[in-house]
């Protein structure tokens, strides 16, 4: 059972990995491995985002099985000394996953009760994620620090990571953004300087290029926003003008470059931007502000009429995009949303990721926002899941199905036989078999209590006695004379010889017959026991009647986990659908205040153009 569970967890079949424990803990447990079974319990536990279980099962287990453990916890069987990089990698791992849930008071607790040096030397990766996230979490709070200067503990913590690591350069840069959280721009833009100079210098491994080129053009991006802050267009310009166009920050660095262009004066790049920025296809809130910007623009350029214009038309744009976004929440279902939402999947099943989030990518970009949100993506998990969960009890209920089938089958077969074995009784004529037995049993116990000596005798002494009579009844028709004599005196002597005979033998037939009776009592006891074992098999299966309160109750429960699985999913599909709609919401709140800006600079424009025109025409007359 443990290397099927194994199998499972290594091929990433999680639930099923998961069933097969909670099968082995009803059949007694998993004997011979320790506690090993349970820490992947607790592994699978926070892949499927159970990190309150998982904590208390980790907390319970670690505090078992440390170096010091004697006795054996009631029904787990010998204890089993972990190894200490196992637990180490066990609390830093039980320690991040609170950590992603912003739950930091756990998480600081977790990842403190890791051994450093250990960690260090089992599993240098891990290691430098546990300095990084040991330093986010003093940068949070001072509690989270373990002594009075968190900055210098974060200092400390970023000399300890490897410079040219992905965790050195995260850290890095959250440095740079708790000090613009602090306003301290300064020493933000020196941070960012050295740390998009560190990583243009750097090629990493094909694995990490990705990561490493997003991390790269946020920091360039974020340095861009500092200088435009500070009104140092051109250095913006030359930053900004460094980034990929087909980068994950692309569009924010266009609209950026279009706003530095237009502090620099140079209106028509600002246009060129916008317009570029304006023809792709992607749709994310915040470029919403856009078609607008692109009618300030034309008025910056002094041409009032395109302004016009280009107001006009992002007022159309943003009524048009209300519209859509009324009509799509007033229709949101599950079934819309999942229509949006490409699953990625192998042959077996949808793909998660180490923690149980889905693989997924928006096919209406415009969920994008929502959909990177860890509250959505628990909740999209929870109902996946919910969804597997609901899938495997109709396979349990057809199961019972056909097991039904089987019963039924068999009730039918059984009662086709009863109908057999009832003929076959009736043939047997038992009821005259037991009278023809009671019968020779009275007549019997009635010689016995008369000491009927005739009764007994034998069949070949019934036969003298029928020959003997015969010749008597002979001599009784012939006269008495001396012709005759000498026969009744052969006839007397024969019966005496007989009579004494019949006497000589009587204790002998005696017992013989009541030999045969008591050979005939015990046939027909056996054979009325078996009549009446008949009977009661044809009256009622017991075994029948239990398989089939079995499957009763079996469906009962399943009845009961298809409710409750029903109840849970009716709550996701709540929670996920309003989360998609304060979202929908929210968006619909930002195009109405764009709409209002439209309406208002259309006003003025064509205000301002009225009464130009007007001078204009007063000025010829």
């Amino acid at each position: 059972m443990y290397g099927w569970v194994l199998y499972n967890y290594h091929q990433g079949e999680s639930f099923e990995a998961l069933t097969l424990l909670d099968v082995a803990r009803e059949r007694g447990g998993i004997s011979g491995h320790g506690a090993y079974p349970e820490l992947i319990e607790g592994g699978l536990m926070l892949s499927y985002g159970m990190t309150r279980e998982a904590r208390e099962l980790f907390t319970r287990l670690l505090a078992e099985t440390n170096a010091s453990a004697t006795d054996a916890p009631a029904g787990k069987g010998s204890p089993v000394t972990l190894e200490p990089e196992v637990l180490s990698q066990a609390w830093f791992y039980l320690g991040k996953v609170f950590y992603l849930e912003g739950d930091y008071a756990p998480a600081y607790e977790n990842l403190m009760r890791v051994d450093e040096e250990v960690l260090e030397e089992s599993e240098p990766g891990l290691y430098e994620e546990w300095l990084y996230l040991r330093a986010r979490l003093a940068m949070k709070s001072d509690d989270f620090a373990g002594e009075p200067d968190s900055e210098v503990l974060v200092k400390r913590l970023l000399e300890q990571l490897s410079q040219s690591g992905p965790w050195a350069y995260y850290l890095r840069y959250n440095i740079a953004m708790a000090g613009i959280d602090a306003e301290n721009f300064t020493e933000a833009q020196e941070y960012l300087r050295k740390l998009i100079a560190d990583m243009g210098s750097e090629t990493p491994e094909e694995v990490l290029l990705s990561e490493h080129r997003a991390l790269l053009d946020k920091s360039r991006l974020s340095l861009a926003r500092l200088y435009l802050r500070d009104a140092r267009f051109d250095d913006a310009l030359a930053l900004l003008g460094t980034m990929p166009l087909d980068g994950v920050f692309s569009d924010r660095a266009l609209f950026d470059y279009a706003v530095a262009a237009a502090g620099q004066g140079q209106m028509q790049r600002a246009l060129d931007a916008l317009d570029a920025l304006s023809q792709r296809t992607l749709f994310l809130a915040w470029r919403e502000q856009v078609p607008y910007a692109r009618g300030y623009v034309f008025e910056q350029m002094n041409q009032p009429r395109k302004a016009l214009t280009a107001f006009m038309q992002a007022a159309e744009h943003y009524e048009a995009r209300g519209e859509e976004l009324i009509a799509a929440r007033q229709a949101l279902t599950e079934d819309n949303l999942m229509a949006r939402l490409s699953f990625l999947g192998d042959s077996n099943e949808i793909v998660t990721d180490a923690y149980g989030r889905l693989q997924v990518m928006p096919a209406d970009f415009g969920l994008s926002e929502v959909l990177a949100t860890e509250s959505f993506q628990q909740a999209l998990g929870e109902l996946h899941e919910l969804y597997q969960m609901q899938e495997l009890l109709a396979q349990r209920e057809e199961q019972l199905a056909t097991f039904e089938t089987m019963l039924e089958t068999r009730r039918i077969q059984r009662e086709r036989r009863i109908r057999e074995a009832r003929f076959e009784l009736e043939q047997q004529q038992a009821d005259d078999w037991a009278e023809a037995h009671a019968s020779f049993r009275k007549d019997i116990e009635a010689a016995l209590a008369g000491d009927n000596v005739g009764f007994f005798m034998t069949t070949e002494q019934k036969a003298l006695k029928t020959r003997l009579d015969k010749v008597a009844a002979t001599l009784e028709q012939l006269p008495d004379d001396q012709s005759t004599a000498r026969q009744r005196e052969t006839y007397t002597r024969m019966k005496a010889y007989f009579d004494w005979s019949v006497a000589n033998d009587y204790a002998v037939n005696r017992w013989a017959a009541q030999k045969q009776l008591r050979e005939l009592d015990r046939e027909m006891e056996l054979f009325l026991n078996q009549r009446a074992a008949i009977e009661t098999l044809m009256a009622g299966d017991r075994e029948h009647s239990e398989l089939a309160g079995r499957l009763a109750r079996k469906a009962a429960e399943l009845q009961l986990l298809k409710n409750e699985v029903e109840d849970a999913l009716a709550l996701a599909r709540s929670m996920l659908m309003g989360r998609l709609g304060e979202a929908l919401e929210q968006q619909n709140s930002e195009l109405r205040r764009y709409l209002v800006a439209s309406r208002h600079a259309q006003a003025r424009l064509a205000d301002q153009l009225f009464r130009a025109d007007s001078d204009a025409e007063a000025a010829n007359e």
